[in-house]
């Protein structure tokens, strides 16, 4: 995890080096949660494009294993949890009633240990209706239609579901104390970042960017782009 207190202080301090504007604490929260999203979501990206560069000869050098490195980057929202099927239908887990706090599944299994493979709604139509490749509790199978699952057959009562969960959204609390803005950091209210703690150079670069648009500041915005455009020019060679 990344403090959260610790980057806004720093996004802060840069911004306010030459008095060029303020970040309000809400200002600060929106961008936040943005940043760390695209970051999340690159690596993905990165993981896939580290495998492929690497797949035409075997990594043995511990520190210079980099797909190891990314999927320990994506391994910090990995989650596995049982599922409750009722008449063939689960619901996947939820951080708020209209949000779904899976990102991708990474597989389902009965508590038998069998897989259960993903399925089409046009497919699922036709494999029920064939003898030969009617699901069953030896091969079961999925449709997935939003935050539900229809599991078949509808005979399964549990599944274990691993899945990339997405992250929480950091927020920089604060309580107000004597005139207006003057904002005080309250650390019950807040919520740190939580990718890895080597993206906190990335992290603050990707906020200063959003900043120098938010407060219209193009000094700003062109610095955290070149050094961005620097550090991944570096990381790629």
């Amino acid at each position: 995890m990344i403090n959260v207190n610790k980057v806004y202080r720093s996004v802060l301090s840069i911004i306010n080096k030459e008095q060029r504007g303020y970040l309000t604490p809400d200002q600060f929260n929106k961008i936040a949660r943005q940043v760390q999203l695209d970051i999340f979501e690159n690596t993905f990206y990165e993981y896939n494009k580290s495998l492929n560069n690497n797949k035409s000869f075997k990594i043995n050098e511990e520190y210079a294993n980099t797909p190891k490195f990314i999927k320990e980057k994506i391994d910090l929202f990995s989650v596995k949890t049982t599922l409750t099927v009722t008449t063939g239908v689960a619901q996947l887990p939820t951080t708020t009633t209209t949000e779904t706090e899976l990102y991708r599944i990474i597989g389902l299994n009965t508590t038998n240990n069998n897989s259960i493979l993903e399925a089409s709604k046009a497919e699922i139509y036709t494999l029920l209706k064939s003898k030969l490749t009617k699901p069953t509790v030896n091969y079961p199978i999925y449709c997935r239609t939003g935050y539900t699952l229809n599991i078949y057959p509808t005979t399964i009562t549990s599944v274990n579901a691993d899945y990339i969960r997405m992250p929480l959204d950091p927020k920089w609390g604060y309580v107000t104390a004597g005139v207006a803005g003057n904002y005080q950091y309250d650390s019950t209210t807040s919520v740190n970042f939580e990718i890895h703690p080597s993206e906190e150079v990335t992290l603050i670069l990707g906020i200063l960017q959003y900043a120098g648009v938010t407060i219209k500041d193009r000094d700003i915005l062109n610095v955290a782009t070149s050094e961005k455009t620097n550090k991944t020019t570096i990381e790629n060679q």
